[in-house]
């Protein structure tokens, strides 16, 4: 039995030195080791030396140094030092993780230039941290949606930086100030684009002609399918002109306005082309079929404060509303009858409901009428038999 108790206190020894071990590292590295304590690496018993090598449990710098150390100082190593683990099958199977992330770096801008020898590139650390590495959906984490435009723009809005690759710096403020950025950081809507949805993630490289519509049609289905079914894929593509971009710009896209239609085909076509015109056009059927539709959507309203019964109106005001969705992607067929055809469908219902329901308020006077007139001769008619009765009693 004593033989046993020694051997658990010897346990409990080596355990505790272990433990200890595994902080050594932290003696001469405080900042780091408070950042690493509130990291994923931490959660998973991920140590020092995993990335580093080296000796933890020594706290003498030239002993903890020595052997397989690597310092990492030289950016270069990074990624494939990341890669020793997440390129591993069997360490990532158990977490569902991609092996594949390092060969797609590889492939990407940035890749490419560390492997030409441009460490100013980015590289692991650069995005998820060097020691507080969290998961993406750790709201506090440099790669959570809303913090991508952020991350990104440590880089890309350094204009010294980027000046010395002909890139603008100015793209991340464009995209804060689009309609993608205000819904994703304003708005909070979580599957609003951000940069890597266009660009990428690991493979990160900005798409070029041919691919656009792709990526934007990841998002925008039914546009893109009404864009492949026009004439422009195939004269833009043959023109080196990027498509969804040439018109609705790539960082800085705003909330489309229907009224600008006509212009944006007169900025390629010309003022009095044919383009132009059909431009106005579709634009028109869209305003007046949104006018339409707010008439009867009011009107309705009306009506029911005038205890009409209009759930159905209403319903069908709906449906209009429905059909009229379907007509600003059907402008990127750039023909003007399929525009024609869901706008007249749309406009035709909120005029029927326009029509029903000032057919019924139109018929409540005289309904109203009619019943004032039956309430006072019945009315009369009682105060006539009252009197009689009080004649006719002694």
């Amino acid at each position: 039995m004593r033989r046993l108790w020694v051997a658990m206190a010897v346990a409990g020894l080596v355990t505790l030195a272990v433990a200890a071990a595994a902080e050594e590292c932290g003696v001469c590295h405080p900042q780091e080791k408070v950042a690493f304590a509130d990291s994923i690496h931490e959660l998973e018993e991920v140590g020092c030396t995993s990335c580093h090598g080296g000796d933890g449990g020594s706290r003498d710098a030239d002993r903890a140094h020595r052997g397989d150390f690597r310092s990492l100082t030289n950016r270069g190593r990074i990624p494939a030092a990341c890669a020793s683990c997440h390129s591993d099958l069997d360490k990532m199977r158990a977490y569902n993780l991609p092996v594949d992330q390092f060969a797609v770096y590889q492939t990407s801008q940035h890749g490419r230039a560390v492997a030409r020898g441009d460490t100013r590139a980015a590289v692991c650390t650069d995005c998820h941290e060097a020691h507080s590495i969290r998961p993406a959906e750790d709201p506090r984490s440099s790669i959570h949606p809303r913090n991508v435009p952020a991350t990104c723009g440590r880089c890309h809005s350094d204009a010294v930086l980027m000046s010395r690759y002909g890139n603008d710096s100015g793209v991340v403020d464009e995209y804060l100030e689009s309609v993608h950025g205000h819904a994703l950081l304003i708005d909070g809507n979580a599957a609003a684009p951000n940069c890597n949805n266009c660009h990428g993630v690991h493979g990160a490289t900005p798409p070029g002609v041919g691919d656009v519509d792709k990526i934007c049609g990841a998002c925008h289905a039914e546009t893109r399918r009404a864009f492949l079914d026009g004439p422009h894929p195939e004269a833009m593509r043959a023109a080196g002109i990027s498509e969804c971009a040439s018109c609705h710009s790539n960082h800085a896209i705003e909330r489309f306005d229907l009224g600008a239609t006509e212009v944006l085909c007169a900025d390629c076509h010309g003022d009095e082309s044919p383009q132009a015109e059909l431009g106005r056009k579709m634009a028109t059927l869209i305003e007046a079929a949104a006018k339409e539709i707010e008439k009867a959507e009011t009107l309705a309203t009306e009506g029911e404060r005038m205890a009409l019964h209009v759930e159905d109106y209403l319903g069908r005001v709906e449906q209009a509303r429905t059909f009229l969705t379907e007509a600003p992607p059907l402008v990127h067929t750039v023909r003007l009858q399929p525009v024609e055809d869901v706008t007249r469908r749309a406009q035709s219902i909120a005029e029927e409901v326009e029509h029903e329901i000032y057919a019924k308020l139109d018929r409540r006077p005289a309904r109203i009428g009619l019943v004032l007139f039956w309430f006072y001769l019945l009315l009369t008619l009682a105060i006539l038999f009252s009197y009689r009765r009080r004649r006719a009693s002694p």
